[in-house]
């Protein structure tokens, strides 16, 4: 989207905002005191292949439009625990009223703001009196908090480009590559894909705010399953960027594919494993996931304001949480880390918020959390630009950039040798090194167990002499504080790992900054056992009879 099309559009929604200030309202109900609307703008380009012929090939666009409109005031609105229960799936509002039109017609698209204005008002007045009548008979842990900080009136308009992708360019190379699953008999299923999205995002507000800033973000992914009697597991591989030339070509990608095949058909010989609790050392990017889902989600501000939440870390502000070498920062406005972008970084939050860093550990010890408008204190609340959504939920704090910073000089092979002297010291046969992992999840509700869980894509068995062995079929598990407590080891060198994480307000982009950790205790689950036979008949081009007919017939 261009520069004078943006401001078009920002005008049209500054125009239909102030006529619902001005005119929505109904009798014996609370008057909106604020209203913002944010307009994503989103292009896309998506292309996939399997065994080298195209499956999808596809450009579209679309609009959509989080419309938040709040009654009361900005010291008691229709809000409550922080937004993690505001997002109502069964409202008018929350289906296809929150589309625009893609094309520039600024009736039709003041009429899809006027409709939606309408149907987020009877929503807000519902919520308003909802909370008020449970104020009567429960107590409100956050009743001396303010609902909303208000932010001075400002305009801003970044540089915004059109969007162009090559894409000859990529149909080529998806096609290609996909190709390279063919040798693999015991791969069963794959596909790889190549997309690009620019989203142009407008926010207005009844405050005087406006922005308009641009998020780019393109990705390419190989997808395979790897199906025997030995192993059952699939795995994406997979790179997501903000620049699109960081992107690897298609020899360096193909050897990527067939490199880790090679590492699966190795896993797939090791040892088969059930359960496991000892030290166990963390490679950057399976340190990162760990962080992320022990801390990470547990320092999200909003979450504090919930009383349905565990609040882990609340009453833990000045205290040491975690080894002294590590220290935690979200920095939304780091545009990269030595020459790989992040994927997470933006100007302005989906509150219109200043993106700003925010300390949140500080050599161990705990300095703060991340936050939304939504005040954490009396007086002096300021967000530091973390409330964040997908599309039409309400904005929370969330994770952006998230930066493990070192304060230790060990190398990659300093922290194998004080994994074997830990293994040598307690007298155990063998120890863990994570590898790669692909995802995780954790538990913070306070009516659950607070745990959390990593998916485990590669390990090895490490013994006291050195020597090494694959694992397989397990994944990490624990609970947050017993397990900071058991980091007894932190690399020097960091690694970047873009990727997607998703909660109350949808999935969202974050990066993750980590070193190599190393545990003095962590636990390893089994796997949950696959379900899938194996298939009756091999892939087609490994059928050696269909191969001799095929012979027969041509000779």
């Amino acid at each position: 989207m261009m520069r004078k099309m943006a401001l078009k559009l920002a005008d049209a929604m500054d125009v239909e905002l102030r006529r619902s200030m001005e005119q929505l309202r109904a009798p014996r109900h609370p008057r909106p005191y604020y209203i913002s609307y944010l307009v994503r703008d989103i292009e896309n380009y998506t292309v996939w292949a399997r065994y080298g012929s195209l499956y999808q090939d596809k450009r579209e666009q679309k609009r959509v439009c989080y419309a938040d409109v709040r009654v009361g005031s900005y010291r008691y609105d229709n809000t409550s625990k922080g937004g993690l229960s505001d997002t109502n799936e069964e409202s008018e509002a929350n289906y296809e009223i929150t589309e625009l039109p893609i094309e520039n017609d600024l009736d039709s698209f003041r009429f899809s703001l006027w409709r939606l204005t309408d149907a987020r008002f009877r929503d807000a007045v519902s919520k308003f009196h909802g909370k008020k009548s449970r104020d009567v008979s429960f107590l409100d842990q956050n009743r001396s908090l303010p609902s909303f900080q208000k932010l001075p009136g400002e305009q801003s308009v970044r540089p915004l480009r059109s969007f162009a992708v090559d894409q000859d360019y990529w149909r080529t190379l998806v096609k290609k590559a996909s190709v390279v699953f063919k040798k693999f008999p015991e791969i069963k299923n794959s596909y790889v894909e190549f997309s690009a999205d620019l989203v142009t995002k407008i926010f207005v507000s009844s405050e005087g705010v406006q922005r308009i800033w641009q998020e780019p973000l393109y990705s390419l992914s190989a997808y395979f399953w790897y199906h025997t009697q030995e192993l059952d597991q699939d795995y994406n591989i997979v790179r997501h960027v903000a620049r699109l030339d960081e992107l690897p070509d298609l020899e360096e990608f193909k050897k990527l594919i067939e490199r880790k095949v090679a590492q699966f058909r190795d896993v797939a010989a090791g040892d088969e494993m059930t359960s496991y609790a000892g030290p166990v050392l963390l490679a950057p990017k399976a340190a990162g996931l760990f962080l992320h889902e022990v801390v990470g989600h547990r320092l999200e501000g909003s979450r504090l304001l919930s009383e349905s939440e565990g609040r882990t870390f609340r009453d833990k502000v000045s205290q040491r949480i975690m080894h002294p070498d590590l220290t935690l920062i979200d920095d939304p406005g780091l545009t990269e880390v030595g020459s790989q972008s992040l994927i997470a970084h933006y100007p302005f939050d989906d509150e219109g918020a200043p993106a700003r860093r925010a300390v949140l550990v500080e050599k161990g010890v705990l300095k703060g959390f991340l936050t939304t408008r939504s005040p954490l204190q009396k007086r002096g609340h300021q967000s530091n630009g973390h409330a964040r959504n997908h599309g039409d939920e309400r904005p929370i704090s969330r994770m952006a950039n998230l930066v493990v910073r070192s304060h230790s000089q060990n190398t990659w092979d300093d922290l194998k040798r004080m994994l074997m002297d830990e293994i040598k010291r307690r007298h155990l046969p063998y120890g863990i090194i994570l590898l790669d992992v692909e995802g995780g999840e954790t538990e913070t509700e306070a009516y659950n167990f607070q745990a959390f869980l990593g998916q485990i894509a590669v390990a090895v068995k490490i013994f006291p002499n050195g020597k090494e062995k694959y694992v397989r079929g397990v994944d990490f598990v624990g609970t947050p504080l017993s397990s900071l407590n058991d980091i007894i080891g932190v690399g020097r060198d960091l690694v970047v790992d873009n990727g997607f994480c998703g909660a109350e307000s949808g999935t969202v982009p974050v990066s993750t900054v980590a070193p190599a950790m190393l545990l003095s205790n962590l636990e390893l689950q089994a796997k949950n056992p696959s379900k899938a036979t194996q298939y009756a008949m091999d892939l087609p081009w490994f059928d050696k009879k269909l191969g001799r007919q095929r012979k027969k017939s041509r000779g």
